[in-house]
């Protein structure tokens, strides 16, 4: 096996330094005869796919089991299992129809046996049990979609809108492998238009798309011009190279160089603490996006540090000078999350872009409007006892 391995780390070496130069890899032993054939074959019928198990023929030569199938007419798929277990799992079936798996054993010099062909029935596919939940209505800017996809699946719903002619235009994607869980579409006027919803996985098997006529809510981007800062009795010290305001100043880039990308509150403010800040006007808030510090520049301190991971949003229409919560209503609590799922420290590309594009947080349909905010942190991604933003955009309807 080393010499194996030793060979192919040759071969590749040689395609790297000739290009175009083709070689062809040879079986790990030449000659020989084809396996015995895979006996007592047992299909279990899974959502979208199929676990075959069997007993392997007693051959030394053996190297592995090759399944042959199609996933759907005209595509075919193979799976392939060591000799080292005694079952094959089918991936990819984008519907329920009953059809044929060819089971090979093949030997260490390539060669097949005869093939064992057994009928397989996938049940249900996620395509198409996630197409069944969804369910969708029109929202601020545009339209919010629920759905469940029970076997947590790595999928993508679609989002279809219609163009003056009346043809499908493709508005959005959405990824997801959760249960279940809910995601927006913003960005329309409130005229009446067609909305469309479809699924697909990632052997490009599609539904069928479910279609809806709906009139999304107006929706309006809050002017950063009247929002001024507070500060009563209860809310955080700032740290002085970061006052409040920054958080409204469409300035995002600059880095430690500049005092003006990012608010951030003293050391030692405490867990839980927050602050205040008022709208100048009285909104029923729709959604909000977050930009975090070190999403440009300061690329070290992005999901770390004072990074926010887990806060909540406060709103009143009045306030106690005291710094009490009398008369505040909790919003909705919120949580950052990276979209690579890697440790504090350790960013992927699309974690720098998400955080770039903004975090989009949707306030409650059913929450009052609000003149004035308090963000009350409970968690950052480095445990720290203060936190930091660099902006906060905020959308809704002016009362």
């Amino acid at each position: 096996m080393t010499m194996r391995i030793y060979h192919l780390f040759i071969f590749g070496m040689l395609l790297a330094g000739f290009g175009c130069k083709e070689e062809k890899l040879e079986p790990l032993t030449k000659g020989g005869k084809a396996p015995g054939m895979v006996s007592n074959v047992n299909v279990d019928n899974q959502p979208g796919k199929v676990v075959l198990t069997y007993d392997i023929p007693s051959d030394p030569e053996l190297l592995y089991i090759k399944a042959v199938y199609e996933i759907r007419d005209g595509k075919k798929m193979e799976s392939i299992s060591t000799f080292y277990n005694n079952f094959v799992t089918l991936e990819g079936f984008g519907n329920t129809d009953e059809r044929e798996v060819k089971l090979y054993a093949v030997s260490r010099s390539e060669v097949s046996s005869e093939p064992v062909t057994v009928k397989v029935k996938p049940l249900t596919p996620p395509v198409m049990s996630t197409l069944a939940s969804l369910d969708f209505s029109e929202d601020f800017g545009g339209i919010t979609a629920r759905f469940s996809n029970e076997d947590s699946a790595s999928i993508a719903i679609g989002v279809l809108t219609r163009d003056e002619n009346g043809d499908p235009v493709q508005s959005d994607m959405y990824y997801t492998s959760q249960t279940e869980g809910e995601f927006s579409v913003r960005g329309f006027d409130d005229t009446e238009r067609w909305f469309g919803l479809f699924v697909r996985d990632r052997w490009q098997n599609y539904s069928d798309t479910v279609w809806k006529l709906l009139t999304p809510l107006f929706e309006q981007q809050l002017d950063k011009a009247n929002f001024r800062s507070m500060k009563l009795a209860t809310d955080a010290n700032m740290f002085g190279s970061g006052p409040l305001t920054n958080l409204w100043n469409d300035k995002v880039q600059g880095g430690s160089s500049s005092n003006s990308t990012w608010t951030r509150t003293a050391n030692g403010s405490g867990v839980p603490h927050w602050v205040t800040f008022d709208l100048g006007v009285t909104a029923k808030l729709s959604r909000f996006v977050e930009i975090p510090r070190g999403a440009f520049d300061e690329l070290n301190l992005l999901y770390a540090a004072g990074d926010p991971r887990l806060f909540e949003l406060w709103g009143a229409t009045d306030y106690n000078p005291d710094g009490s919560f009398d008369g505040w209503t909790k919003l909705s609590e919120f949580e950052v999350v990276k979209v690579s799922g890697l440790p504090t420290g350790v960013n992927s590309n699309d974690d720098i872009l998400r955080a770039q594009e903004g975090h989009q947080f949707k306030i409650p349909i059913d929450a009052p409007p609000v003149r004035y905010i308090r963000i009350k942190m409970l968690e950052t991604f480095g445990n720290s006892d203060y936190f930091w933003m660099a902006e906060l955009t905020f959308f809704g309807q002016i009362q």
